[in-house]
């Protein structure tokens, strides 16, 4: 019984290591949505649209996730860049498991120092959880929280769709796109 238990233990430690990685579809529709051009590579302009800090991090952060160093972020390196996001920490593990594992005492909601195990935000995290909390009552539900995780991306992904109805190559399936991969 204790071998099973452990062996059980050691299976579910392995899941939530793996489930905070992100899949490489995730990766793949980061980079469609970023890549203006389409050349599979992100130059720093279409990179920041990803940096919730890019007007004062932006540079710095790009540089950081070049990892060849040749100006250009690739399909191999946008991970290491974007693990500074809390938009990508939230979508890569799954924003209901993340809400799950951060909510310390079970009640359905998160406060600020909850908030505050996933935030890549440093000082400027109560600034990012306020205004997370459209509902001001000081905590997040799981919409919110949701929300909040898939904002930065929704955008990104609208802005390319936008770029592709101007060219008249709009797929409609990628407007749901987000919900039915992260559910």
């Amino acid at each position: 019984m204790k071998r099973t238990l452990c062996f059980l233990m050691l299976s579910l430690a392995a899941v939530s290591l793996d489930a905070a990685e992100p899949s490489a579809e995730l990766i793949q529709r980061i980079m469609k949505a970023a890549d203006k051009d389409q050349d599979g590579k992100l130059t720093l302009e279409e990179y920041k649209p990803l940096d919730v800090q890019a007007r004062h991090h932006g540079k710095e952060h790009f540089q950081a996730g070049d990892a060849n160093q040749d100006g250009l972020i690739d399909a191999a390196e946008p991970v290491g860049t974007l693990r500074k996001q809390t938009w990508f920490a939230i979508i890569s593990e799954g924003s209901e498991s993340c809400f799950t594992r951060l909510d310390a005492n079970g009640d359905g909601k998160l406060d600020s120092q909850e908030y505050r195990k996933i935030s890549r935000m440093g000082h400027h995290s109560d600034q990012h959880f306020k205004g997370a909390d459209t509902s001001k009552d000081g905590l997040l539900d799981l919409a919110e929280f949701t929300d909040h995780g898939e904002q930065r991306l929704k955008k990104v992904e609208g802005e390319s769709n936008s770029r592709s109805a101007e060219s008249g190559n709009l797929r409609s399936d990628n407007l749901a796109c987000l919900s039915v991969e992260l559910t």
